[in-house]
């Protein structure tokens, strides 16, 4: 898997669409090994490539949803509140205008 992505990396960008599903796809392979510590910068950066894609475009690409909730699942896995998950989201979405809820 990471030759994979390595390899779309090369090919589209960095911050093409089809890179942030390479790292979706790591993120989880890890996350169910449990090493989330690893997975989460993958989800992290997966979700901010779609952010930008969305900025770029006008439009939520159709995966961003899917990311999002991947990597809020994961910081769920280690024990994040769900406080903590929400204000992290928006963190990651308020640089592109994104927000993901309030928190309680």
């Amino acid at each position: 898997m990471r030759r994979a992505l390595a390899i779309d990396e090369a090919s589209y960008g960095p911050t093409h669409p089809r890179v942030a599903t390479g790292l979706n796809n790591l993120a989880l392979l890890l996350q169910a090994t449990n090493r989330l510590a690893e997975a989460e910068p993958l989800y992290q950066r997966a979700v901010i490539i779609l952010l930008i894609f969305g900025q770029a475009t006008g439009r939520a690409h159709s995966h961003l949803q899917d990311a999002v909730n991947n990597y809020a699942r994961l910081l769920s896995a280690m024990q994040r509140s769900p406080k903590n998950v929400l204000a992290r989201l928006n963190a990651l979405g308020k640089p592109y205008g994104m927000s993901f809820g309030n928190p309680a």
